[in-house]
């Protein structure tokens, strides 16, 4: 009974004698560096085809150089300290430590981690690390670009983790296809071509992406969308849903590109629908572009009232109005509206 009654003295003391905030905590070491992404933007849940948040992020790279304190990352390799290492999104963890007081540190990141097309540039550049991007031609592998980078942080040890504030480097393409004739209508495929597709981006130089001069065609780098869907009269239909969006590089593309083929059975013909830029079509990073087909006996319309919504909204299907009489599709004989809705990928609905 001694005994017990000592144990239990023994225990009493430690619960009332010691506070949670003095019990000891299991944390990651202070010195290692981590990371965490900020909001930059809405996106569900897919990084192919689609748009890339900080809430779909499996992994991103992160490349670092070191210097001496008051030093400049100018003058240092990009992946001195720290090469294209994969951080995981739900740890941030990266295994590097913090270098002291007496250095500075420039993180540059990059989702997502080791994308398809995607080549992270020579550890040794100073400055600015580079990224090469040659979009592939499938387009659910094809993948929203983002970079992130901290400048000048200093090497002192904290147990604060590094905010990556990304920014998206591409473009978008979405359809919408609506069957404004009487009868249903087949939609087979929907291509892309006539634009630049590979280019090399740096966030330290003007302008940042520096493309090839090649652009895609049937033969070369198709931006090819299986659909194989029938559109019932009145019908409205999210062609690219959440996960077969055109990913484009930046770029300028010239009136008169001969642009989308829409391969389309209407009214018992298959034929193919051809679309000619009117005018000049700046393609900015950040932007979602969005075009409604309309598509009935015998004609297919490039239609200005595309509903816009964020990327995390279920897109609404409202009036199909405003069409133009301009003409710039080829055979067969169509019309069009000229019109293309544009949202920008960090609005707010």
């Amino acid at each position: 009974m001694k005994l017990q009654s000592l144990l239990a003295i023994v225990a009493m003391a430690v619960v009332t004698g010691c506070s949670n905030d003095e019990l000891p905590q299991l944390r990651k070491s202070p010195s290692e560096i981590t990371f965490t992404p900020m909001e930059f933007g809405a996106s569900k849940p897919s990084t192919r085809g689609s748009q890339v948040s900080s809430d779909n992020i499996v992994s991103y790279g992160v490349s670092a150089s070191i210097y001496a304190a008051g030093g400049s990352y100018a003058t240092a390799p990009s992946g001195g300290y720290m090469n294209n290492v994969e951080i995981p999104a739900n740890t941030g963890y990266s295994g590097y430590y913090w270098p002291g007081s007496a250095k500075n540190v420039s993180f540059f990141a990059y989702a997502p981690y080791n994308a398809t097309g995607l080549t992270v540039g020579s550890a040794s550049a100073l400055g600015y690390p580079s990224y090469t991007y040659t979009v592939p031609t499938t387009i659910g592998s094809q993948s929203d670009f983002i970079t992130a980078n901290v400048l000048n942080h200093a090497g002192t040890e904290t147990d604060d983790p590094v905010m990556l504030s990304f920014a998206h480097q591409c473009a978008d393409i979405r359809f919408l296809a609506y069957n404004q004739g009487p009868s249903s209508i087949t939609l087979h495929s929907i291509g892309i071509y006539g634009v630049k597709y590979s280019g090399t981006f740096c966030e330290g130089t003007n302008p940042k992406w520096t493309l090839s001069s090649s652009v895609n065609s049937t033969s070369v780098n198709p931006f090819l969308l299986s659909v194989g869907s029938a559109i019932a009269s009145g019908a409205t239909v999210d062609v690219t849903g959440t996960s077969n969006h055109f990913i484009m590089l930046p770029q300028t593309v010239a009136s008169g590109t001969q642009m989308f083929d829409v391969d389309a059975t209407i009214g018992g013909t298959r034929q193919h629908y051809y679309y000619t830029l009117p005018a000049a079509l700046e393609l900015q990073a950040g932007k979602c572009y969005t075009y409604t087909l309309t598509l009935g006996e015998p004609t297919l319309i490039v239609d200005t009232a595309t509903d816009i919504a964020d990327w995390q909204v279920e897109v609404k299907y409202l009036t199909v109005s405003g069409v133009s009489s301009t003409s710039t599709w080829t055979q067969p004989s169509v019309d069009n509206g000229q019109g293309i809705g544009i949202e920008d990928w960090t609005e707010e609905e």
